[in-house]
């Protein structure tokens, strides 16, 4: 008995088993229509206005040609209530990219290492920036150690010598007692004018002629007067200089001097310093110093920058000028001097205070009494005493000088 087998042949010619597929049902054939062209106008772009809530526009009402600037991306922005093409908001002209090709935060600066066509950032007040977390050091650092009543016990010793000495001259007409005192009151007020004119250079001398202390991790001095010297790195809060707008300082002092009536004087000053860290630079044991919160401080910092403003050519340094206005300083017809000093963070500086310990944390914290250099006969000094936390920056900073 022989079966039948159905074929049929497809459409490229081969001959295949089976019966032929019944023709497929095709669906009304849909036109496509070519999206509009919409000139840059949201209005006219459909689902793309309707997802900005932006009304469509009528189709046949005509619109104004749109402009060439306005033509590019769209910026999501509110509804306009005109009519054309919503514009597009910009954050400003877009950055100058340098020669390199790498676009980098800063201004595009020139091989001499000025700014070019960079305008100098708007200085604010620091005093109102810092708030009370920073500290601002008096000028006078030092006090001479002899106190207020033995220098009034002094005077009246000196008085009686003199009341003595001239009773003697006239009674008995020797004038050798009244030569004497008269001589040794001399040589005391010599003594106290060096001690009074150089007081601050010799504080400053002794300490930083104080030896280190030697730290041991395993046996700390708690408690103990201790001086560190090594690399500083800023705390919670960097502190700028006020003129060149120094970065990531502990430390900060701004000093303008006007020279009048043959001599200099101090017209306006501002220091600050704030908590630190510094590290031993044997041990690497870091230590927090407490310089902040209104802590009693003395600084010894030198200034790095020291700039003469003559009064003929002031108009040829118009950053000074703003610096003054921001500050609200008249400029006046006298010569002026600016000095600013700061420790940058990874600067070498000397602290010098009371060791304590809370936990892992190891702090530096000013003393709660004064400390004294004590006499010094072989240079003609009487003890001088300061008082709260010492920091003592470079001796030696890279100072640069500026002639207006």
């Amino acid at each position: 008995m022989s079966v039948r087998r159905t074929t049929h042949q497809l459409s490229r010619g081969m001959i295949v088993s089976g019966p032929p597929e019944p023709p497929k049902e095709r669906g009304p054939a849909v036109g496509l229509r070519a999206a509009p062209y919409t000139g840059g106008d949201v209005r006219k772009s459909g689902e793309l206005g309707k997802m900005f809530d932006i009304p469509a526009a009528d189709p046949g009402g005509t619109s104004r040609p749109v402009s060439k600037s306005h033509s590019g991306p769209l910026a999501r922005s509110a509804p306009s209530s005109g009519s054309g093409p919503v514009p597009r908001k910009t954050s400003g002209p877009l950055p100058q990219i340098p020669p390199t090709g790498l676009i980098t935060s800063g201004p595009a600066r020139s091989s001499g290492g000025q700014t070019e066509q960079s305008p100098r950032p708007a200085r604010k007040n620091k005093g109102e920036a810092y708030g009370g977390a920073v500290t601002a050091p008096e000028e006078e650092a030092f006090a001479f150690g002899v106190s207020r009543v033995w220098r009034w016990v002094l005077v009246g010793v000196f008085v009686a010598g003199l009341a003595a000495g001239a009773f003697v001259w006239v009674v008995v007409g020797r004038p050798e007692i009244l030569i004497g005192v008269a001589a040794l009151m001399a040589a005391v007020g010599v003594l106290a004018v060096w001690n009074w004119s150089m007081g601050r250079k010799e504080v400053e001398r002794f300490w930083r002629c104080y030896a280190n202390t030697s730290i041991d991790s395993r046996n700390l001095p708690i408690g103990k007067f201790v001086k560190i010297t090594g690399h500083v790195t800023c705390g919670s809060i960097p502190l700028e200089s006020s003129y060149r707008n120094i970065s990531r300082c502990i430390y900060s002092s701004t000093e303008l001097y006007e020279y009048n009536h043959f001599t200099w004087g101090l017209k306006y000053a501002e220091r600050y310093v704030a908590d630190f860290y510094i590290s031993d630079p044997d041990t690497g044991t870091r230590f927090l110093v407490r310089a902040g919160n209104g802590a009693r401080v003395a600084s010894f910092v030198k200034p790095a920058t020291v700039m003469e403003i003559n009064k003929d050519n002031k108009e040829l340094s118009p950053d000074f000028l703003s610096w003054l206005t921001e500050h609200n300083i008249s400029s006046g017809s006298h010569i002026m001097r600016l000095k600013e000093g700061y420790i940058k963070e990874g600067n070498t500086v000397s602290v010098m205070g009371i060791l304590k310990k809370h936990e892992n944390l190891i702090m530096i914290d000013p003393p709660a009494d004064i400390v004294s250099t004590g006499c010094q006969w072989r240079r003609f000094f009487f003890p001088m005493s300061v008082e709260g936390l010492i920091v003592i920056g470079d001796e030696r900073p890279d100072e640069v000088v500026y002639q207006v």
